[in-house]
């Protein structure tokens, strides 16, 4: 008896229909700890219905060389995620995603786009950067404070008894 398999695609309507399509891109040059680069994103209505209550949001990735990981935005980004009440056939919404870079190292940056109306969310293409440290002590800043502030006290304690010896004759 001879058994005859049928592979078919797997139809998933949110990637087959191409109704939203999403898409996120970083600013031009290089990044740095303490720099706030703005982030574009691209949420696109391609089909022939209009879609409703979209929730697009933001994931940020470590991709540190056998320590991948997620990454929480509590402290990198005030803006999470944004609803888009409705967004006709054609139209695109575009957000600016700004975020404040406090850690180095190599990142991945995505938007996923939640449509209630079907089973599987939609996600851009992960966008790759790296970030450089940045010295958080730096001798220039340092020296003035630490020469500085020991003058300061002397040529203020002088002061004080050159006026006291002052008062005195």
């Amino acid at each position: 008896m001879a058994v005859c398999v049928l592979l078919l695609p797997v139809v998933c309507p949110a990637a087959d229909s191409g109704s939203v399509h999403v898409t996120i891109q970083p600013p031009a040059g290089t990044f740095k700890m303490g720099d706030k680069p703005v982030f574009k994103g691209t949420v696109t209505n391609t089909g022939s219905n209009a879609c409703q209550g979209l929730v697009v949001y933001l994931s940020l990735v470590s991709l540190k060389a056998g320590r991948e990981h997620p990454v929480d935005l509590e402290d990198w980004s005030a803006q999470k995620a944004v609803r888009i009440n409705r967004l006709a056939p054609g139209e695109t919404n575009r957000q600016d995603w700004s975020m404040r870079l406090i850690g180095s190292g190599r990142f991945g940056i995505a938007l996923t786009v939640v449509d209630s109306n079907e089973n599987r969310p939609i996600v851009s293409n992960l966008v790759r950067f790296d970030v450089q440290q940045k010295a958080t002590i730096s001798s220039a800043r340092i020296l003035p404070v630490a020469a500085g502030e020991p003058l300061l006290l002397i040529v203020i304690f002088m002061l004080f008894q050159w006026r006291r010896r002052s008062r005195r004759a």
